[in-house]
């Protein structure tokens, strides 16, 4: 199976829906861990060392490759080889400095830990029969979440790198997936049109939010907890309530998309601001709590891959195929600036407190960026082919990165 179509657009040319509820719905205290102690776990290995069997043997090639890069320089302070194919994900522990992980199209997780002097060590991950294409950890960094093109989501303690659980449903692959902000109830969008909603402690399903017409291609928790969002390539945005299950609120026609949206951020702190891109080349600001669409921000020639929205200042980003990652002024809903790359921008995320972002591109590059001066602050190479995916530490000062060239790579940014 092919991995996402998100991812494969970010490629480019190298890869030819309220009811009133409260605040939390889950409570944390009436949550209990149930571990499966499985003595018969792989063992950590160190990034040296080899992979069982042959490691040069090929891999099935379900996903064509692009031409390799010279990178100018080798910046990385660690570099990760434990996977045998491209790798499409990774996440930060959120509250451990040295843990992070990677998933790939190997069909195989790792849950890595890395030492002051960047020796990592990587634990192999095995449940998953297709590429993995998604993973995060969840609140308090002890579960990670993967999510696998197969259309089963695991559940593994990061502690012991044992699996928990295994959430099944979905009649296609999972697209993404997201945590509660608060308890350990995890969301998953489908390629068979839904979004699942499950309680990792027990592997009960908690609801299937169905209405959509197309691939759910992202989506997530509202920033309170108090609302399901999802994004599909049927052109629509739906918020839902949680416990009915109901589409409170939809986003469709005109003045929303007109086409597939391919991604979508939250505000931290305004109650229901949202800014979705599409493959229709633009940006769409709305308000959950209105039903309003606020504005359009147009200024791309082509598939908007991520957006972000920054927490402290009038800003937002979006980043393109067509190599651009525009910063906009939210009170005007005008560029502040174009930030230029060489090939298709792939993920972004805000530095929380600044006006700095992080740019990936599938040049192979990892970019630091002042948005108020439009200067790149530090630019990090290295891989040979595009970054698909990144996930910052929890201070923000290094990245774990994600590429096709079957390497994740460690970047300190800021020293």
């Amino acid at each position: 199976m092919d991995p996402p179509s998100s991812i494969r657009a970010a490629m480019g040319d190298d890869h030819e829906g309220d009811d009133d509820m409260e605040p939390v719905f889950i409570d944390e205290g009436d949550c209990e861990v149930a571990l499966d102690l499985d003595e018969e776990d792989d063992a950590p290995m160190d990034s040296d060392d080899e992979i069982e069997g042959d490691p040069n043997a090929p891999i099935e090639d379900r996903d064509a490759e692009g031409t390799e890069l010279v990178p100018p320089s080798e910046d990385a302070a660690a570099v990760v080889r434990a996977h045998r194919g491209s790798v499409y994900a990774c996440a930060w522990s959120p509250t451990a400095a040295d843990t992070f992980a990677t998933g790939g199209g190997d069909d195989l997780a790792y849950l890595h830990r890395i030492a002051p002097d960047c020796a990592v060590t990587s634990t192999p991950l095995k449940a998953h029969t297709d590429t993995i294409a998604s993973m995060a950890f969840n609140h308090d960094g002890s579960l990670l979440a993967t999510g696998g093109l197969e259309g089963k989501a695991s559940i593994w303690n990061v502690s012991t790198g044992e699996l928990m659980k295994t959430l099944e449903g979905p009649g296609g692959g999972l697209e993404w997936v997201r945590w509660h902000p608060k308890g350990n109830v995890l969301l998953a969008g489908s390629e068979d049109f839904t979004a699942w909603m499950w309680n990792a402690e027990n592997a009960e399903l908690m609801q299937v939010f169905a209405g959509h017409s197309n691939s759910v291609q992202c989506g997530g928790f509202s920033p309170d907890g108090r609302h399901v969002v999802t994004g599909s390539c049927d052109g629509s945005l739906r918020i839902w309530a949680p416990r009915s299950g109901e589409c409170s609120t939809l986003f469709q026609g005109h003045p929303f998309h007109d086409g597939p949206v391919t991604c979508i951020d939250f505000h931290a702190s305004t109650p229901g601001l949202m800014l979705t891109g599409s493959e229709d080349n633009t940006c769409r600001l709305v308000s959950g709590e209105s039903g309003k669409v606020l504005g359009t921000l147009a200024a791309h020639t082509e598939t908007v891959e991520c957006v972000g929205l920054n927490a402290d200042f009038p800003f937002a980003a979006s980043g393109a195929i067509d190599a651009k990652c525009v910063v906009w002024d939210l009170n005007t809903l005008q560029p502040r600036t174009t930030l230029m790359h060489d090939k298709a921008v792939s993920a972004l995320k805000w530095v929380p407190g600044t006006a700095c972002v992080y740019s990936t591109s599938i040049d192979g590059c990892v970019r630091l960026w002042d948005t108020r001066t439009s200067q790149c602050q530090a630019a990090k190479w290295g891989h040979t082919k595009g970054v698909l995916d990144f996930a910052p530490s929890p201070d923000y000062k290094s990245l774990v990165t994600a590429s096709d060239d079957h390497t994740a790579r460690v970047f300190q940014m800021v020293q």
